[in-house]
């Protein structure tokens, strides 16, 4: 991923990771407020240090090619600007995951079929059809895999 440029795909795993981890948490906490936060901030630094060491590997990739000693362009510019950009995308990784567990997290007990919360597999399964697109695959399938990964997360939270 180059500098300051967001991949949608980041955005939508993003979302999916704090739908799912709100769904096998959810039973097991009970405090909105509480998982709402925990997941947020774990995906929120998550992203940031996998971000860093993105920007951080291009710029030794760049030391490499200039034949610089390693560690050169550390207190440059481009080191200030690759922990920008790396903040950056990790405070909007955090927005989407707190997007993405508030809306699990105040959808999941309002309508619901034996132990499965319906709204968040449906939500699911409409960004299992979107994830289809990056990958170029069968729709269709997406959505049901998303919505199978649904199933199965809320039903591993009610046992946990």
């Amino acid at each position: 991923m180059s500098m300051a440029g967001i991949d949608g795909r980041y955005l939508v795993l993003g979302f999916l990771d704090s739908v799912l981890t709100t769904l096998v948490l959810g039973e097991a906490m009970r405090s909105t407020i509480k998982l709402v936060a925990i997941v947020t901030t774990i995906n929120l630094i998550t992203a940031f240090m996998a971000e860093y060491i993105e920007e951080r590997s291009s710029l030794s990739h760049i030391e490499r090619a200039l034949l610089m000693r390693r560690g050169s362009l550390l207190r440059t510019s481009l080191h200030r600007r690759a922990i920008y950009d790396a903040l950056i995308k990790g405070l909007v990784f955090g927005a989407v995951s707190l997007l993405g567990a508030s809306v699990t997290n105040y959808t999941m007990y309002l309508v619901r079929v034996f132990w499965i919360p319906v709204i968040p597999v449906i939500i699911l399964g409409a960004f299992g059809t979107l994830m289809s697109r990056y990958f170029r695959g069968n729709a269709v399938l997406w959505l049901v895999l998303y919505v199978i990964l649904g199933i199965a997360m809320s039903f591993i939270g009610t046992i946990v």
